[in-house]
């Protein structure tokens, strides 16, 4: 895989996007009391729980990223977390009647934010 002009191939991105997803995992299901006060999520069993499945989710996920060997791994992987930020985003703004403008706000645009910036790395041609 090439480089870009800034010097950082579109593997090595793929990877740091996919590490910072798998630290975000890690925290959600070992530390999900934290997290969940971050997001605003009710310090509930039911909402540290929904936490780490989160949580879990998002590592798995990541394991794609951080795995990815070949071009069309890489690509797939990238993919396969736009794609679930953006169904992310979606049953978050579905749920904001019932989650609160600042839960549903944090969710929104943290989901935005990983979501545009894989599907940013896909659509790099290095």
């Amino acid at each position: 895989m090439a480089r870009s002009s800034t010097g950082t191939s579109k593997r090595t991105l793929a990877r740091a996007l996919g590490a910072a997803g798998a630290g975000f995992g890690l925290a959600s299901a070992l530390a999900p009391r934290t997290v969940a006060k971050g997001y605003g999520v009710p310090l509930t069993p039911q909402g540290l729980q929904l936490q780490r499945l989160v949580g879990s989710r998002a590592l798995a996920i990541s394991v794609a990223a951080l795995t990815a060997r070949t071009d069309e791994e890489v690509d797939r992987g990238l993919a396969l977390l736009a794609g679930a930020n953006l169904l992310d985003t979606l049953t978050a703004l579905g749920a904001a009647r019932g989650s609160g403008r600042p839960t549903t706000t944090r969710a929104v645009l943290s989901s935005l934010a990983y979501g545009g910036a894989a599907l940013a790395i896909r659509l790099r041609k290095d």
